[in-house]
């Protein structure tokens, strides 16, 4: 009797930890083309889709307008969660340009311009092994919450920042990289000023 129960609590802590790992792996896409209502179709299908799956989600998308008129394009990069099988397939499907997301790396610059030009930097970059905390960094935030991050967590640059005086301009520009900070790797760029949020092309 005593075996029974090791063995089944083996066996079901064997499964936890398989579906741990299942619910660990991301990915992501790229949904391009010139009709933005038809990239916003194309992104609710998918999002329809990956909520079918086991441990399914959609973590964050990002999208941009680049070009005019003629040349118009929308970008949408769908960041997303679910069974590797299942992320598998679809990449595989070819439909759309993406690949597995294992980490991600993010560049913060942030810029304070005072009345002269003179201008304050802090920049660094941020490694991130668990997806959803990448992009817990900037999700549903404005220009006041990426300051109070870094007043909160890089006290003596944020001090620095503040030495510039009142009458100044202020940016935070965050530029998402997989695996790596190196162009060919980029993802997405985001620039938060007074309130707006502008989203910026991937490569």
């Amino acid at each position: 009797m005593f075996k029974s129960i090791k063995m089944f609590i083996v066996v079901a802590l064997m499964l936890s930890v398989v579906s741990v790992a299942q619910a660990a792996v991301y990915g992501y896409i790229n949904v391009t083309g010139r009709d933005q209502e038809q990239i916003a179709r194309e992104v609710a299908t998918i999002e329809r889709l990956v909520k079918t799956w086991k441990n399914g989600e959609i973590l964050y998308t990002h999208t941009v307008k680049s070009g005019a008129v003629f040349f118009k394009k929308v970008t949408a990069t769908v960041f997303f969660a679910g069974e590797q099988s299942k992320i598998s397939a679809f990449l595989s499907a070819g439909a759309y340009e993406g690949d597995y997301l294992k980490n991600i790396v993010v560049k913060f610059n942030y810029v304070t311009t005072d009345k002269h030009g003179e201008e304050e930097n802090t920049l660094f970059t941020r490694k991130y092994n668990n997806i959803r905390d990448a992009v817990k960094a900037i999700k549903d935030k404005d220009d006041k919450a990426m300051w109070k991050d870094l007043a909160e967590n890089r006290k003596r640059d944020y001090a620095r920042h503040e030495k510039m005086g009142g009458d100044v301009k202020r940016s935070v520009n965050v530029v998402f990289y997989s695996l790596q900070p190196v162009e060919e790797n980029r993802l997405f760029g985001i620039t938060f000023t007074d309130n707006k949020v502008k989203n910026t092309r991937n490569n």
